[in-house]
């Protein structure tokens, strides 16, 4: 059984660690594609930065593996708690994801240079401003979820 909660813990950790690379890549390119034109942004976002549903790849394993560990890991207070904020930290991210950010990027994926709105400054704002959301959540993730990992070795 320990065997297992190492591979599912290992697992949320690596799968957690690609989540927060791909916020920080949004981070990274916040200040770039904020000054483009909108036909350039309009190309950036619907052909160059093609995330989309492949992060459901990333994001479901990561959330079920640590579902698993919070499971098999509660008689370890700390580390069961840790486990538990981190796994609160990626279904949170992925809700944000789909409550927020998947409803813009399906707006931008029908934009053209002569049918985007007129706000469409204000809607590129709130994809990064979501974004910059979840780089931060996912951080605190990473954190508690390393932490957890940590808690467990030092009782042994």
């Amino acid at each position: 059984m320990m065997m297992i909660l190492r591979l599912l813990q290992l697992l949320a950790v690596v799968l957690m660690g690609v989540q927060l690379g791909v916020s920080y890549a949004h981070f990274m390119q916040m200040p770039g594609k904020l000054s483009l034109p909108l036909d350039c942004y309009i190309f950036v976002q619907n052909q160059v930065i093609s995330y989309k549903v492949k992060l459901a790849f990333i994001e479901i394993p990561s959330i079920i593996s640590a579902t698993a560990a919070v499971i098999l890991i509660r008689s370890h207070r700390k580390a069961f708690w840790l486990t538990f904020i981190a796994t609160t930290c990626m279904v949170l991210m992925w809700v944000i994801w789909a409550v927020f950010i998947q409803p813009i990027n399906h707006q931008i994926d029908s934009w053209t240079p002569t049918t985007a709105p007129s706000n469409w400054t204000d809607i590129r704002y709130q994809w990064h401003f979501y974004h910059l959301i979840r780089l931060f959540i996912a951080a605190i993730g990473m954190i508690v979820l390393t932490l957890s990992l940590l808690v467990d070795k030092a009782k042994h």
